[in-house]
């Protein structure tokens, strides 16, 4: 089965149980994996790839709410929460594959093994941050401001990361247009705080610019 990090964290006492319910799924960019208000059937977790989650306003707007890279699971709160349908959508970004695991097998698993239960647990705290950052950065006044905290939030203060997302789907989730991502990242870049090659972008401190 693929995806090691996710499997190696998984408590063995159920990991195999998981690996045999489990389904690996492919999608192509731009192919939905569910909508909001669809049935829950369970959650996912990202194998290859890049997925947005995101929700429409009553304008039909999109707003990214995060983007999803190996590793992470995607809706483990209405699991946890009993939730009967997904509260967002999710949508490839990049070619990629999933693996969907059945609600009612992880239940089940979870009341034999309430470690697992902690383990998807854990992933929610992690996202739940992640969520309170996005609030902050709406916050933030300049397009400008935006980005680096949206580059510091990927890592990219401590090594190179491979932006390999789309630049008019960044620029929806900093809530901003694409002409203005772009004015932004560009203006970065010659002020010495960006550092791009062949997609890789580092965040240079100001005392190092």
């Amino acid at each position: 089965m693929p995806d090691s990090e996710f499997w190696n964290r998984i408590p063995e006492t159920c990991r195999a149980s998981l690996q045999k319910v489990a389904r690996r799924l492919t999608f192509e960019a731009g192919e939905t994996v569910f909508l909001q208000g669809d049935s829950f059937r369970g959650p996912y977790v990202i194998d290859k790839g890049i997925f947005k989650v995101y929700q429409l306003n009553e304008a039909g707007k999109e707003a990214i709410l995060n983007f999803f890279f190996p590793g992470s699971i995607i809706a483990a709160l209405p699991m946890l929460k009993i939730m009967p349908v997904y509260p967002a959508s999710c949508e490839a970004v990049r070619d990629g594959a999933v693996i969907y695991l059945p609600v009612d097998d992880c239940v089940s698993l979870m009341q034999e093994a309430p470690e697992l239960k902690q383990c998807f647990q854990e992933d929610f705290v992690s996202n739940a941050e992640f969520f309170k950052n996005k609030t902050t950065l709406l916050m933030l006044h300049t397009t400008e401001e935006r980005v680096l905290f949206f580059l510091e939030a990927l890592g990219a203060d401590e090594r190179e990361v491979y932006l390999n997302i789309p630049k008019n789907q960044i620029a929806l989730y900093l809530g901003v247009s694409a002409e203005a991502f772009s004015r932004a990242f560009t203006a970065l870049k010659k002020q010495g705080r960006v550092t791009e090659s062949d997609g890789y972008v580092r965040l240079i401190a100001e005392s190092d610019s």
